[in-house]
């Protein structure tokens, strides 16, 4: 098992506490790993859209099974600001994705899909329905300087 802590930007003084330091878990289907990464790496960007600063939490599976994942992401969860799930054609199909939305609207956690799927038709699932934004900086700021 694998739990990432990517933290990016640090505070300073110059900050506005307006937006403050933000924690965000990012989930994903297995099989999307590398839009999660793509999203976990591109820090850098963030800088320019965004008021907070941003640490990331993702979970790696590495071969556990769903109920040895459970307990750890439920309590990556409930220590975050917000989670942002990768939808793909993927996500309707992986049980722990499907777990991971679950767990952060159960625990009142702020919640945004993020679309990565090549064709806008499919299935989102029923959870994140009005709750999706595109794969973009300036889309994750909206939801970053909402929390």
């Amino acid at each position: 098992m694998i739990v990432h802590n990517v933290v990016i930007g640090e505070q300073t003084s110059e900050q506005v506490s307006d937006g403050g330091h933000k924690i965000i878990y990012v989930g994903c289907a297995e099989s999307d790993f590398r839009y999660r990464d793509m999203l976990v790496c591109g820090r850098h960007r963030w800088e320019l859209y965004s008021k907070p600063t941003i640490e990331f939490r993702t979970f790696d599976r590495q071969g556990m099974a769903l109920i040895q994942c459970k307990p750890i992401i439920d309590d990556a969860i409930k220590r975050v600001d917000g989670v942002m799930s990768i939808v793909s054609s993927q996500t309707a199909r992986d049980p722990l994705a499907l777990w991971e939305i679950d767990c952060a609207i159960s625990n009142g956690i702020s919640i945004v899909g993020v679309d990565v799927r090549r064709k806008s038709g499919g299935v989102i699932p029923r959870r994140l329905v009005g709750k999706m934004t595109r794969y973009g900086w300036e889309w994750f700021a909206t939801f970053f300087n909402g929390l």
